[in-house]
């Protein structure tokens, strides 16, 4: 599985097990003053994307260009393949350093994977977008994402979803479910389970003791495959958090 990075953060295992050959570390950090800052040890630079989240950098100021230098030298000291900027979440504010890594990651041929949300109006990153549809055609949104940035582009997020929408939804977005709660439902209700092909995920749906109509919409270990398999197929990257691992096998 050359196209799968499986990303471990605090207490996960840094231990790589076939079949898969790379990772993602978030060891490192942007600090209040806009320098990089080393939270964790990274174990096996040279199989691990390099990491970096703004959890430290609420209010980050200072030179973007100086935070590029350190990041660039950190890599090339490490011997990472690429790097992951994970700026989401005080996004845009930090707009101004994700494009300066942009263009100075390309000039040191540097692959650079960010978030959706953050690669809009980059030229050289790749976006990492959630493999996750809740309407629409799954295949059709891989299509257009890859019309809009290019071959090499566009990488996956693939974790398993279990989610309940109460019709009719105006919230493409839902409630999170527990695996102990799609169970009791499924159970309560006795509703059979189906398999979408257009959202590549299972689904069931079911009326409550109101007549309100519910859809539930779930990954396990077939579609969890089934999404990598037509992703591997597009030629795109995909992240998997190391405790869904075991999914893909």
């Amino acid at each position: 599985m050359q196209n799968v990075v499986l990303v471990t953060m605090d207490g996960d295992s840094a231990r790589l097990s076939p079949p898969f050959t790379r990772r993602l570390c978030f060891s490192h950090c942007l600090s209040p003053v806009a320098s990089l800052r080393r939270r964790v040890a990274m174990l096996e630079p040279s199989s691990s994307l390099l990491g970096v989240s703004d959890l430290c950098a609420l209010q980050a100021q200072g030179d973007g260009g100086q935070f590029c230098s350190d990041l660039i030298a950190e890599v090339r000291a490490l011997g990472c393949p690429g790097v992951f900027l994970d700026l989401e979440q005080n996004y845009p504010m930090l707009q101004g350093f994700v494009e300066q890594a942009d263009r100075r990651l390309a000039e040191e041929n540097i692959p650079l994977y960010v978030p959706e949300r953050c690669a809009q109006g980059l030229r050289y990153a790749a976006a990492v977008c959630e493999a996750a549809v809740s309407g629409g055609s799954f295949d059709q949104r891989f299509a257009n994402l890859l019309a809009r940035y290019g071959e090499g582009r566009v990488a996956a997020m693939i974790q398993p979803v279990c989610t309940s929408f109460q019709l009719p939804s105006t919230n493409a977005d839902g409630v999170q479910l527990t695996r102990d709660d799609l169970e009791r439902l499924r159970a309560q209700y006795g509703a059979q389970v189906f398999f979408s092909k257009e959202l590549c995920a299972k689904y069931f749906t079911y009326m409550d003791e109101m007549s309100q109509g519910h859809f539930i919409l779930f990954d396990d270990k077939s579609t969890i495959q089934e999404k990598y398999r037509r992703l591997s197929a597009r030629g795109i990257t995909c992240f998997v958090m190391a405790r869904d691992a075991a999914l893909l096998h």
